[in-house]
């Protein structure tokens, strides 16, 4: 499950990303980065997310009007080690753990 947060651009995720989930994972992340401003992503009830979901992170972090970040707020430890594998260190997503 995706929640839209308001009034805050993000988004709360519940359960797993997969292929099963894709086009709703890639049309919200599109809606909230539309706003063009930080987006914050609540990953604590994140239970799964494939790499293609990861890609899609970095794809719309990549995206954001200069100046503006992605927020992953307590996101799982493999999404961390999958984004540093990645390579988004160039990208504008802050990690935050817990």
């Amino acid at each position: 499950m995706i929640n839209l947060i308001e009034p805050l651009s993000g988004l709360e995720v519940i359960g797993e990303i997969d292929r099963t989930t894709r086009t709703a994972w890639q049309e919200a992340l599109a809606a909230v980065a539309s706003k063009g401003e930080d987006v914050h992503l609540y990953l604590a009830e994140l239970g799964f997310i494939d790499v293609r979901g990861t890609w899609l992170i970095t794809d719309v972090a990549g995206t954001l009007p200069a100046g503006k970040r992605m927020f992953l707020h307590h996101p799982p430890r493999i999404l961390k080690t999958v984004l540093t594998l990645i390579g988004s260190g160039s990208l504008p997503v802050v990690v935050e753990s817990p």
